[in-house]
């Protein structure tokens, strides 16, 4: 009896490949490296297929090529159905690529590590993390916008890196371009937020840290996903 509650424990830490969920793969040739972003499509018994919006980018670059039998460094984020996240890394390679579908193949794991980050819910109530995510901006009422990429995220807002200080005060339109979510759907749900500091980091560079005016629960949970997404183990 000890023994079946113990395979099935250990049974339940595998992957679940789970659908939707993100994946960061890196493709490495020599000294360079890609990252491509993808989410779960489909599972098989040996495959994964992967959703990756920009397919034809990642394909076009000039650093890496992009090929069948690539091989990859694959960070998975799960949420299972308990609530607990869990980051977990392994090798795997590019089993076929299908760019009218958008959808990256790779081969299921027979290893790979992982790493517990507790339940959301906790989470959500108090996390910092750095990371690096693209993004425009716009004071609310001026037409103008600027890119950007975030430094940090945290639960009540986030900092960026701006050539100029900011007025505290100034109230800011943000959209995101989280790699695995095609833009055009999520170019629309900006949220708002205020700038609560500017401080200068070197010449010519400013961390403007912003706490969240209002924002979508859903804006919210991909930040935190693809911030833990890009998190070592």
């Amino acid at each position: 009896m000890f023994d079946n509650f113990r395979f099935d424990f250990l049974k339940k830490k595998d992957p679940q490949f789970l659908q939707d969920s993100p994946l960061k793969m890196i493709a490495i040739e020599a000294d360079k490296w890609i990252d491509m972003y993808g989410t779960v499509e489909n599972a098989t018994k040996n495959t994964i297929e992967i959703k990756v919006p920009l397919i034809t980018q990642y394909l076009a670059n000039n650093l890496v090529p992009i090929t069948q039998d690539k091989e990859l460094d694959v960070f998975y984020l799960e949420i299972s159905k308990d609530k607990n996240i869990r980051l977990f890394n392994f090798t795997s390679q590019i089993s076929d690529i299908q760019v009218a579908e958008k959808l990256i193949i790779i081969t299921k794991p027979s290893k790979y590590k992982d790493k517990s980050f507790g339940e959301a819910k906790k989470i959500m109530d108090n996390y910092d993390f750095e990371v690096e995510i693209e993004m425009e901006y716009n004071a609310v009422g001026v037409p103008h916008t600027q890119k950007g990429k975030t430094y940090r995220i945290f639960n009540n807002g986030i900092s960026m890196f701006t050539s100029i200080p900011i007025p505290p005060k100034t109230l800011i339109e943000v959209s995101l371009k989280i790699p695995y979510i095609e833009y055009i759907e999520i170019k629309k749900e900006k949220f708002t937020a205020v700038v609560v500091e500017s401080k200068q980091i070197e010449k010519k560079k400013f961390e403007t840290i912003l706490n969240y005016e209002k924002i979508e629960d859903r804006l919210k949970n991909l930040l935190l996903e693809y911030s833990l997404l890009n998190q070592k183990i």
